[in-house]
């Protein structure tokens, strides 16, 4: 294969040797022909794509990567048992990942080899993407009847719902509480890991208190159109678009229609005082 960032041919002049090897001070290419070496763990072999490769990934494609990562591991390590639905649309959907990362990662004529293999995927991933097709042709009208869905963690597919607590997956069948299902989606669809480290690096935490139910459900950056942070309640199932809602001066909290806008107060705050001003 031929490295596109530097259009080497050999591992070791494209440092792919880097990327692979846990300590690259032992790369041997007879080691790496047999596969006996002690390879990098999965986040030091992201950032070495990153940086020696020149590989850029979005948020989201990081995200996929673990949460696929993620159930490989369950499945491998501690026999857990996953809905073959969620299983055949993640897989589909990181299979059609890697085939356009090979085409884009690598020079054309340094795929000749692996042409023939690359072809027989494709055909494969096919049927995977008619079964996808078919379970969208069976659910669309309930899922048309819905308020309002979100992508399932589980799945990946837009196709999850909340109503009262109770939030399921119409694609996967997959069901949680509503904590679980805010936690998990923040996990496995952006890839946060905790609020310790978000704040650290400066960042805010995304899961708010809804302004509708109250519930510590609320996430703040579902993904919206013309790439807006827009919100969703994994309790009560309601969403705001970006700049819908304001944040209180006062509490902190999240404020919007019904309320008076523009004083950057809520009405509870604002009644507040008022009731210490008599």
């Amino acid at each position: 294969m031929i490295c596109a960032p530097c259009k080497a041919g050999r591992h070791d002049d494209c440092r792919l040797a880097d990327c692979v090897f846990q300590d690259p001070q032992k790369a041997d290419e007879q080691a790496y022909a047999s596969g006996d070496f002690k390879s990098v763990n999965f986040k030091e072999a992201q950032e070495r794509l990153e940086e020696d490769c020149a590989v850029e990934l979005t948020i989201k494609q990081k995200a996929d990567l673990k949460s696929f990562r993620d159930r490989r591991n369950k499945i491998e390590h501690f026999g857990a048992v996953d809905s073959l639905l969620a299983v055949q649309a993640s897989i589909t959907q990181m299979v059609n990942f890697l085939l356009d990362f090979v085409e884009e990662a690598f020079e054309e004529d340094g795929l000749e080899d692996e042409e023939a293999l690359l072809s027989e995927i494709r055909a494969k991933l096919g049927s995977c993407d008619a079964i996808v097709s078919d379970r969208w042709a069976l659910i669309q009208a309930e899922v048309n009847k819905k308020y309002s869905t979100v992508t399932c963690p589980s799945c990946r597919q837009e196709a999850m719902s909340a109503d009262g607590g109770t939030v399921k997956c119409l694609f996967c069948n997959y069901s949680t509480s509503s904590k679980a299902a805010a936690d998990e989606y923040l996990a496995n669809v952006f890839g946060y890991t905790s609020s310790y480290e978000m704040e650290k690096d400066g960042g805010e935490w995304p899961l708010r208190i809804c302004p509708d139910c109250g519930s510590e459900t609320y996430v703040s950056e579902v993904p919206g159109i013309f790439d807006t942070h827009d919100g969703y309640c994994f309790t009560c199932g309601q969403e705001y678009q970006a700049g819908e809602l304001e944040e209180c001066y006062d509490c902190g909290e999240l404020y919007g229609p019904g309320e008076e806008k523009g004083h950057h107060i809520c009405t509870d705050c604002f009644q507040a005082k008022v009731n210490r001003d008599d």
